[in-house]
C-alpha cells in the first residue's frame, strides 16, 4: 500500500489510481487558487497560482483532480480550448512515473477516452521542453 494513502489532501492522487485505469465524466472545471510548490513568499508559503481543477461525476468526497499542462493539453487536444466543453465528456486516466523537478515520481496521465474512434495524435508542447508526438487511445469497448 503506498504511503501517500495516508496523507490524501483535497484533490485525488497517482497513489489512489495506482495500478488502475478508470474512466470518470467530468462534472465541473473550475479556476482554483492553488498554493504553489515551488515559488514561495517571505514568510515561506507558497504563493497562490490560479490553476484549473477537474472534478468528475464518480468522485467521493468531491475531490477534484488538480490539471497540470500536460494533462490540460491532451484533454484541449480531444476537445478543444474551451473547458466549458470538456463538462460530460469521458477521460481514461492511469498512472506513470514521470519528472517532477529532479525526481521521478508516480502521476497521473490521460490515456484517451471511450468517445474516441480512433487514436488522437499530436504534438505536446510545453514551455521550454522539445515538442513530444503524444498518442491518446480510444478506450471504449471494441466490437466483437
Amino acid at each position: 500500500m503506498d504511503v501517500g494513502l495516508g496523507f490524501l489532501g483535497p484533490y485525488i492522487t497517482a497513489a489512489e489510481l495506482s495500478g488502475k485505469e478508470p474512466t470518470l465524466t467530468i462534472d465541473r472545471v473550475v479556476l482554483e487558487k492553488v498554493e504553489s510548490m515551488k515559488a514561495t513568499d517571505d514568510d515561506g508559503a507558497g504563493k497562490l497560482r490560479d490553476r484549473w481543477v477537474v472534478y468528475f461525476k464518480e468522485s467521493k468526497g468531491d475531490r477534484g483532480w488538480l490539471l497540470n499542462r500536460t494533462n490540460a493539453e491532451c484533454i484541449k487536444a480531444v476537445w478543444g480550448r474551451d473547458v466549458e466543453a470538456w463538462v460530460g465528456h469521458k477521460l481514461t486516466l492511469y498512472t506513470t512515473n514521470v519528472r517532477v523537478g529532479p525526481k521521478m515520481d508516480l502521476g497521473i496521465r490521460v490515456k484517451g477516452s471511450p468517445e474516441i474512434t480512433e487514436p488522437v495524435v499530436f504534438e505536446l508542447r510545453l514551455p521550454r521542453k522539445k515538442p513530444l508526438r503524444t498518442t491518446l487511445l480510444p478506450t471504449g469497448k471494441t466490437a466483437a
